[in-house]
């Protein structure tokens, strides 16, 4: 579905790609920071990857973008 996705990447696993594709992990990050879940839906709280200077870090953002008026619902398919 496009409003529901699971999880299931381990922090072991997810380091050893990063070290096959020669990307840095910050030293500050741990499992913590990739929690792994069954169901995130629109609104949750999720993890990402994004630059941050010569690393890739791991952060939340929420599933679905603002609306895009006062009535509007999140957008997460377009």
């Amino acid at each position: 579905m496009c409003n529901d996705y699971e999880q299931h990447i381990a922090w072991a696993e997810y380091c050893r790609m990063m070290q096959l594709l020669a990307l840095d992990i910050p030293t500050h990050q741990t499992e913590l920071d990739l929690p792994q879940a069954d169901d995130i839906r629109i609104s949750d709280p999720a993890p990402i990857m994004r630059a941050a200077g010569d690393t890739i870090e791991l952060t939340r953002m929420t599933f679905a973008f603002p609306p895009s008026g006062p009535k509007g619902g999140p957008i997460f398919n377009f």
